[in-house]
């Protein structure tokens, strides 16, 4: 054998060789060396964000009012006791000590301002990482949201999924409702509308949404409306209504059945119950599970129209009548009855809309989509060509069970 063979055979069986006659090559060197250091940066705990908890105050959820003074608004943070939120009994909203909140509040010129005030007069600092809503006063939000949007909107703290509310009375007031079963009423409130996803009643908007609405060339943003009633001598948040937005300002408001319209136009009414009016009583029926199709298509004149497809598909849920609706024709009779309420909604909602002139369910942006070229000469008047668009509604709805009974349950029923 040569000597280079040898030198290679060396290299390969390097373990059987001498350890003296081996050298390791220039780029393992190296990639070792990077290895270490990578090892070495793992071990490192050190965050260069991190937050002491006891120097922070834990923000749940905001309220934005109009000042006292002119040009002011008075903001309203709801803070959480960290020393509280974890005692008492399950469904408490107060701990032996007192509530498990705060509220803190300041009026000034601007947000940001009034939070530094905050700042100066407590020993914590504002933390909004953790806030659920954001709610405006109807007052304030006819005069302009913007400063307030865009506060929390550039705040790097603040969540852009944080839910955005109208109260009809003061914001402030909203944070302070009595809570059973949750610690904080903002906790009550966020709780509330992660409900409405199953219940369909209500709006459910977030930051992002409304922002994403807000710089929309033709759509008008919607928030839903939050207000407070009394029970046994307590005062509880109910939502009710949608809000419409033109131009940055508060200009009117959707009823329960107009809201519900909207929720049908925009494809977000999932579930929930309806209760259906017959000759014999009332009939409930559980939605199950519904699609909304909306396009626009152009006419035979060279106009468009927007046309809606609603799938749904239901049970029967309750039958408060004495009539057995298994049978075919009664089945078939709660279908009729189920589209025309949803007819009704849908163009309950489109009247008001139309009144308002303002595009709440995306006719601008399905067409821009659709017929781009078109778009171009309808955008720079769209507040006048909206209210003469004309909508289709074609409901399918399909009754997958009379429920666990066939007779109805009220006695002296069918027989």
């Amino acid at each position: 054998m040569t000597k280079r063979a040898m030198k290679i055979a060396g290299r390969a069986f390097w373990p059987l060789s001498s350890p003296t006659s081996y050298q390791c090559p220039k780029n393992v060197r190296r990639a070792a060396g990077l290895l270490s250091c990578v090892l070495l940066v793992l071990c490192l705990n050190a965050c260069w964000s991190q937050r002491e908890l006891n120097k922070l105050a834990i923000v749940v959820g905001t309220g934005l009012d109009v000042g006292d003074e002119p040009d002011t608004l008075k903001i309203t943070a709801q803070v959480v006791k960290a020393s509280e939120i974890g005692s008492g009994s399950p469904g408490k909203g107060k701990t032996s000590e007192g509530k498990a909140y705060v509220n803190i509040s300041y009026t000034d010129k601007s947000v940001l301002s009034a939070v530094r005030e905050i700042t100066h007069m407590q020993n914590r600092r504002l933390y909004f990482s953790h806030s659920d809503v954001l709610i405006f006063s109807s007052d304030l939000a006819k005069l302009d949201m913007a400063e307030g949007l865009d506060a929390f909107t550039r705040d790097y703290e603040a969540r852009m999924n944080i839910y955005i509310l109208i109260s009809k009375g003061s914001a402030s007031e909203i944070l302070k409702e009595d809570v059973d079963l949750e610690k904080a009423p903002a906790l009550h409130i966020s709780g509330m509308m992660e409900n409405q996803e199953s219940n369909s009643e209500t709006v459910v908007v977030t930051l992002r949404d409304f922002m994403i609405a807000t710089l929309s060339e033709s759509t008008a943003p919607v928030a839903p409306m939050i207000d407070l009633y009394e029970s046994d001598g307590k005062k509880y948040a109910r939502l009710e209504g949608t809000a419409v937005f033109k131009q940055g300002k508060l200009i009117g408001e959707l009823d329960k059945a107009q809201t519900r319209g909207l929720l049908w136009v925009m494809d977000k009414a999932k579930s929930g119950a309806t209760t259906v009016d017959t000759q014999w009583g009332q009939v409930v029926l559980e939605m199950l599970h519904s699609s909304s199709s909306l396009k626009p298509v152009k006419t035979k004149e060279g106009g468009i129209r927007m046309q809606l497809t609603i799938n749904v598909d239901g049970t029967i849920e309750s039958n408060e009548t004495t009539e057995d609706m298994s049978r075919l024709e009664n089945v078939e009779l709660l279908k009729e009855k189920m589209k025309e309420d949803i007819r009704s909604d849908i163009e309950s909602s489109l009247s008001q809309a139309r009144e308002f002139s303002a595009d709440i369910f995306g006719f601008g942006e399905a067409i821009r989509r659709e017929y781009p070229e078109e778009w171009k000469e309808m955008k720079g008047n769209w507040e006048d060509v909206f209210p003469k668009i004309e909508l289709d509604v074609q409901v399918n709805v399909e009754l997958r069970s009379t429920g666990g009974l066939t007779k109805p349950g009220v006695p002296g029923g069918a027989k």
